[in-house]
């Protein structure tokens, strides 16, 4: 395991969640198509006062078409890194992100067979994230972008098996509405200790 500090070893402000000490911590929600990825990434920002990356890839394939070759998906893995570390520069000491590498990793191996040298090396430098793994267990949402319904399962075991080879913290998030939304806090809450809510408009739940 290349950073071994254990989960709890922060100390938050008074003032935020920002915590102080370094490495930093990025918490990823991540899991197969539509299992509420962005759903949980907006309402955790919201409920813990913290900074998120959206999902680059769709934010590319929404704006220049859904049509993509081996080579735009590594391009793309290249686009999402600097996007997430300008959403979420390197001295903030937490944030969330919509997918990170892993994601592209399986992907790529899925669709192609195959991933390129760069994109590997990339993942494993990402030592600093912990996982919210979303069990696709809501139903499935349509949307021109999305191709897997009958292989959630499956890619979900995949990003499972991936998290665990890279021995990387997780919690699982499982359930539908605000038994979700509970599921998630009380996870991201074992994951960075000393988080604290804010207060937020019911309606927003």
């Amino acid at each position: 395991m290349r950073w071994s500090a254990p989960i709890g070893a922060y100390m938050l402000t008074t003032h935020s969640n920002q915590v102080e000490g370094v490495p930093p911590v990025r918490v990823v929600l991540t899991g197969p198509e539509s299992s509420g990825k962005t759903a949980l990434t907006l309402h955790l920002a919201r409920r813990f006062a913290l900074p998120f990356a959206a999902e680059y890839a769709r934010l590319y394939l929404e704006k220049h078409g859904p049509d993509y070759d081996f080579e735009l998906l590594q391009e793309m893995s290249r686009g999402h890194q600097t996007y997430q570390n300008h959403c979420v520069p390197a001295r903030i000491p937490v944030g969330l992100f919509d997918t990170d590498l892993t994601n592209y990793k399986i992907w790529s191996q899925e669709v192609f067979g195959r991933c390129s040298a760069a994109l590997l090396c990339a993942e494993e430098q990402e030592v600093h994230h912990r996982y919210l793994l979303c069990l696709p267990d809501l139903p499935w949402e349509a949307d021109p972008l999305r191709v897997d319904e009958d292989r959630r399962d499956y890619l979900y075991g995949l990003h499972v098996t991936e998290i665990e080879r890279l021995e990387r913290p997780y919690r699982v998030v499982r359930g539908i509405g605000p038994v979700r939304y509970a599921c998630a806090e009380e996870a991201i809450r074992e994951l960075v200790p000393g988080l604290t809510a804010v207060a937020i408009d019911p309606v927003m739940r």
